[in-house]
């Protein structure tokens, strides 16, 4: 059996940040042979998550990325265990490299699964699914990627709330003319949650579904006939333009109870040409 020295172990663990103990053994078990020490590390942790997978991921943060140009952006939603984790710096760090690697590639919705498996383009030669794998061997708490998608656009511009279990992204058909505007826009769309971005884009089962309740409320309180129809489409009027982002009536003060469209149309902007929105707990 080799002889593990010390500077050996203390060699391994500024590679890996893993405990002493912990680089001792792979080294033991790999005769010294540094290399196959850390992926005997790697199979191990990997086996070590795959018997936690099915642990409860509650916790977590959505992160964004946006590219330099704002052309181009991705959100994620990364679960972990427990709360403290999902503020560590080991696991955010891991966070943005993911919605780095959404960003970077060409599906607009993959699939974690495709993520997880592409080769890092913040560490090249390894695959995303090893990244993960090697801050589970420090933080030792199970993650999963749940949800990713990728949005282009003339101007992205994006928001995630101060807990980090809200996030938005955006994309616009030309840039504001103030930055601002995009920015308060996200801030809305966090808040309202909107069902589309316009009127006909809300699914037609939720329309039906308000305009047969309007009908039987109004048909049991003996209206005529005439007036019914005329209800029923008031009802679903009134619905789509409080779930049709364009219609809604701005959140934030400052705009005076302007709609959302007319906001944008002020600033230069005429659609929001994609939206993505990630929650955690909803």
């Amino acid at each position: 059996m080799a002889t593990i020295t010390a500077a050996q172990v203390q060699a391994l663990r500024k590679k890996t940040d893993l405990p002493m103990m912990e680089c001792k053994q792979a080294l033991t078990e790999c005769g010294g042979d540094e290399r196959a020490a850390i992926d005997w590390l790697k199979k191990k942790h990997k086996g070590k998550m795959e018997e936690r997978a099915n642990r409860e991921t509650g916790e977590g943060r959505i992160f964004i990325h946006i590219g330099d140009a704002a052309k181009t952006g991705a959100i994620i939603d990364l679960r972990c265990e427990t709360a403290p984790v999902a503020k560590n710096r080991e696991f955010t760090a891991l966070a943005e490299k993911i919605a780095r690697q959404v960003a970077a590639q060409d599906e607009p919705d993959p699939s974690p699964e495709t993520i997880l498996a592409s080769e890092s383009v913040a560490e090249p030669g390894h695959t995303v699914e090893d990244l993960l794998t090697a801050v589970y061997g420090r933080i030792r708490e199970t993650m999963k990627l749940t949800a990713c998608r990728k949005i282009t656009g003339e101007y992205v511009c994006g928001y995630v709330h101060h807990d980090g279990k809200k996030g938005v992204l955006i994309a616009l058909d030309a840039a504001p003319s103030s930055e601002a505007v995009g920015v308060d826009l996200c801030h809305h769309v966090t808040f309202s949650q909107p069902l589309a971005v316009t009127r006909d884009q809300i699914p037609t089962d939720k329309v039906d579904e308000v305009r047969a309740l309007a009908r039987e409320m109004a048909e049991s309180q003996g209206k005529p006939p005439h007036i019914i129809d005329k209800i029923v489409q008031g009802k679903v009027n009134a619905f789509c333009g409080d779930n049709a982002l364009m219609d809604q009536e701005h959140v934030k003060p400052e705009y005076e109870k302007k709609k959302v469209g007319a906001v944008l149309k002020a600033a230069g902007v005429n659609a929001v040409t994609e939206l993505a929105y990630l929650s955690i707990g909803a």
